[in-house]
């Protein structure tokens, strides 16, 4: 049981830690090459920054609140959706989301895991 907190608190931690960076990063549109997107960013640092809160929420009480990860895996899987897009649409070059490909799809599998293995705790 203690293991399965563990690796849900790890999953909401790892999340909020990328999504307070995403959020200061966005604010900063220039530095991904899309400074005509100033106003879709901010709204994006606002949601990015109130997802972190929400798995810092989800943290004090990790097994009650584990259904958080579930739309937390699909904003994941959104996000490279998203990516994937930008670069059909020539927004942003695939070697400028290269990292993203990296890191999402290993967040989306951490928080997987954590969900399913604290899937049959009561």
């Amino acid at each position: 049981m203690k293991n399965k907190v563990i690796w849900l608190r790890i999953s909401y931690w790892a999340g909020a830690i990328g999504d307070f960076l995403i959020a200061i990063l966005v604010l900063i549109p220039e530095r991904m090459g899309v400074s005509s997107y100033v106003y879709p960013m901010g709204l994006m640092s606002a949601v990015a920054f109130s997802w972190a809160c929400m798995l810092i929420w989800a943290d004090r009480k990790p097994l009650e609140r584990r259904w958080i990860l579930l739309p937390t895996i699909l904003v994941g899987i959104m996000l490279l959706i998203a990516g994937v897009y930008s670069i059909y649409a020539g927004v942003i070059t695939i070697r400028s989301y290269i990292p993203n490909f990296i890191i999402i799809p290993t967040m989306v599998i951490l928080w997987s895991f954590s969900y399913f293995n604290a899937r049959d705790t009561k």
